[in-house]
Order: C-alpha cells, then structure tokens, then sequence
C-alpha cells in the first residue's frame, strides 16, 4: 500500500537581511564612537631637592591662573591664546616651573605647555597646584 505524502516540502531558507542589518549598524556604531586623534606623551618631570638648579635665577615660576587661560611671568599677565613673549622665557636652558591654581583642567595645562615649547622652552616642570 502507497502511503500519500503530499507534495514534497522545500527546505527554510534563513535569510541574512537581519545579520547583514545588525553588522552594519554595529560599523556604524564603532565609526561613530571611535577616536582617531594621535595620542601624545608629554614629559613633564616634578623636580626634587636634588634637582634643584644651582642658582634661583635659573627658574622661571610661570602661574597659570585659570581655565580662560590667563598667564603670570613675574608682574607681566597675559593670555596663551595671543602666544608666549619669547622676552619672558629667556634662553632655552632656563627652567620653567608652571604653578596651577586648584581646579585648572588638563587641557589649559596642556595648552600652556605647549605654548611654552612653541616658543623655546625645553626645560618645563610642574611645580604644584596653588591652593
């Protein structure tokens, strides 16, 4: 006796519209939150009592007085936005201590260290936070 199957099934076939959906939105997602900047490194070293210069005219304190960016050498102030006096630095073996004030962020630091090696300091140390 013949047993009556009915019209023979075709398979499932899986569609990859969802998977191909699902990795291009997760493209997008590592695109967009992805940081491309070049990392950099910078030396800043915290002298000690053992690396303290000879004489006291060696140092320069430099007194970053906020986030606006406004700078103190000596008596003379100024903003690092309309760049350092090449006057106020002296040569370039001479040693910057740059004093913050408390709650200075690490981008106006940054900036002022980079101003500073802009215009030809090489020796540039922190000091400390002021309170």
């Amino acid at each position: 006796m013949l047993l009556d199957l009915g019209t023979a099934r075709k398979p499932a076939k899986i569609s990859l519209t969802p998977l191909i959906d699902v990795v291009f939105i997760l493209l997008l997602f590592f695109m967009l939150t992805s940081n491309f900047m070049q990392w950099r490194q910078l030396d800043l070293p915290i002298p000690t009592a053992s690396d303290t210069p000879a004489a006291a005219s060696e140092v320069i304190r430099v007194r970053l007085l906020g986030n606006s960016g406004d700078v103190r050498i000596a008596d003379t102030t100024f903003n690092i936005a309309a760049g350092v006096p090449q006057a106020l630095i002296g040569d370039s073996e001479t040693l910057i201590a740059i004093e913050a004030e408390e709650g200075v962020s690490t981008q106006s630091l940054v900036s002022l260290v980079d101003a500073l090696r802009q215009a030809g300091a090489e020796k540039v140390s922190l000091a400390g936070v002021l309170q």
